[in-house]
């Protein structure tokens, strides 16, 4: 299954989606069911429910929140005792001794907000890693419940080739046995049926594969049957490239998340900065003999002398130019995916409005007369031949075209990073 590449994103996202297609299959008595056909909603909500690698970006988020919670708690403070004796010599004696301290940590003012800000930065990067990932597995749920789709009708129109080479080798043999045709009739007639049953056997490959696929991405057993809803097809989505490339600049995840982490990154400029100030410890002490007890307050203060925290400032500033390089990056690649994806979405639809139900009616009317005429004798073996092939090309043209423009689709949807649905709520036809 492809995924598009600009969504690798920085966290966890690219090996969730790597990985869409192996995680561990669960029972769901919906899918297997035979009395109730499988919807495309269902489907989605199916994949989205069992899929694991959603639980592990939701605990990754969880685990984010509680770093901010982590940075907004002020550090313990230090109690410090360091009891001994004191000898006198004149009068000698011996008495006890102690040094008592207590110490809090003061960072300088706006480190903390800065360190607080930059964990809530990673708990946004860790929601639009769900997100994204989330929109993406709904996009291949419906790749694959459209290419089932797809294989189970040719699957159907194989059957029907091999029904009518059966029909065509028993009327073939007949004219044979009445002397009214040459051998050569009946072994054509034996090859087109080899020729049916090989194309009926890759159908049904191709219609197993696309099961399999289906399954795995909705948690279950990847041979499990599947009765697929005969849903009626949803209105074309926008080819307006311009439109489309504006909403997956505003919308898509990646693009979202890179714009975020080029934010912590320049938080993370403003932190190394604001390092270069000192934090500074502040506290009572008490020094305590029997006769004498001297309290005091004290406060320790590094100095920054030798370290002035340039590397870490040079650094920062790098990773940031970095960020925003790739940020750039990442736009021009989905500019280029959606034009590419959009291209091939009208070069699909063009083709597929080329197969009108007029057309293939004329194919199938004109199929049937061949096939009766030369049942009675009326015509020739080359123009009933001719006319079967250009029947099943035809309509397996029609499929194949079909399943093209479900492709297009997916990588324009896969490209933008929002299910086809919401592309289609968010941007109106323009054809």
């Amino acid at each position: 299954m492809k995924i598009r590449k600009y969504c690798r994103l920085p966290l966890v996202l690219p090996v969730a989606l790597g990985s869409v297609m192996a995680f561990p299959a669960k029972s769901q008595g919906s899918i297997s069911n035979p009395d109730h056909a499988l919807t495309l909603k269902a489907a989605v909500q199916c994949a989205l429910t069992n899929n694991p690698e959603i639980r592990g970006l939701q605990a990754d988020a969880a685990s984010a929140r509680g770093a901010v919670n982590t940075a907004k708690t002020w550090e313990n403070p230090q109690f410090s005792i360091a009891p001994g004796f004191k000898s006198v010599r004149d009068p000698s004696a011996t008495q006890f001794h102690g040094n008592f301290g207590l110490e809090q940590k003061f960072e300088w003012p706006g480190k903390r907000a800065l360190r607080r800000a930059l964990a809530e930065k990673d708990v946004a990067l860790r929601r639009l890693a769900l997100e994204g990932f989330r929109s993406q597995l709904a996009i291949q749920v419906r790749r694959a419940f459209e290419a089932l789709q797809t294989s189970l009708q040719l699957v159907a129109l194989r059957e029907q080739q091999l029904t009518m080479a059966k029909a065509f080798a028993n009327a073939a043999q007949k004219k044979v046995e009445g002397g009214f045709a040459p051998d050569f009739e009946a072994t054509k007639a034996e090859v087109a049926i080899v020729a049916a049953q090989k194309s009926l056997r890759e159908a049904r490959a191709q219609s197993d594969a696309a099961r399999v696929r289906l399954n795995t991405l909705m948690g279950a057993m990847p041979n499990q049957p599947l009765s697929l809803a005969d849903e009626s097809p949803e209105d074309p989505m926008c080819s307006d490239r311009a439109s489309l490339l504006k909403l997956a600049l505003a919308t898509n995840a990646s693009v979202r998340l890179k714009e975020t982490e080029a934010q912590r990154a320049g938080l993370n400029v403003d932190s190394a900065k604001k390092s270069r100030w000192p934090d500074f410890t502040v506290g009572p002490g008490l020094e305590y003999t029997r006769d004498e007890q001297i309290v005091g307050f004290g406060v320790s203060v590094p100095l920054p002398l030798w370290n002035r925290k340039q590397g870490e400032i040079a650094t920062a500033k790098a990773e940031l130019e970095k960020t925003r390089a790739g940020l750039d990056q990442l736009r021009r690649a989905i500019g280029c995916d959606v034009t590419i994806a959009s291209q091939n979405f009208t070069a699909a639809a063009d083709s597929l409005a080329y197969y009108t139900p007029a057309l293939r009616n004329k194919l199938k009317t004109a199929l049937d007369a061949a096939e009766a005429s030369y049942s009675e004798g009326r015509a020739s073996l080359l123009l009933y031949l001719e006319a079967q092939r250009t029947y099943f090309d035809t309509q397996a043209d029609y499929f194949a075209t079909l399943q093209q423009l479900h492709d297009a689709e997916a990588e324009m949807a896969s490209a933008i990073g929002l299910p086809v649905d919401v592309i289609s709520q968010s941007v109106r036809p323009t054809r």
